[in-house]
């Protein structure tokens, strides 16, 4: 079955993947970046690879059954 359009899980897992000192690849503020910088936040924080990724409004990404500011990564939110 193919992927939604929506579904950003691969990228955040290219961000989880990728060293700690990677550059994000993609164009500051894109959907794409915002995942990669996800992915590299959950690796960061001990947190499981990503599942799920997709944005939600503005600069909050859905992950991992979360939501996650990426102005303040730090306030998450559960979503269950």
């Amino acid at each position: 079955m193919a992927a939604k359009a929506s579904d950003l899980t691969g990228v955040a897992r290219e961000g989880y993947d990728a060293p700690s000192e990677a550059s994000c690849p993609y164009i500051e503020s894109s959907p794409s970046s915002m995942a990669w910088l996800t992915g590299q936040w959950l690796r960061k924080t001990g947190r499981t690879a990503p599942r799920d990724v997709r944005m939600s409004r503005g600069y909050t990404v859905r992950a991992n059954d979360m939501l996650i500011d990426l102005r303040n990564p730090g306030s998450i939110a559960r979503i269950n």
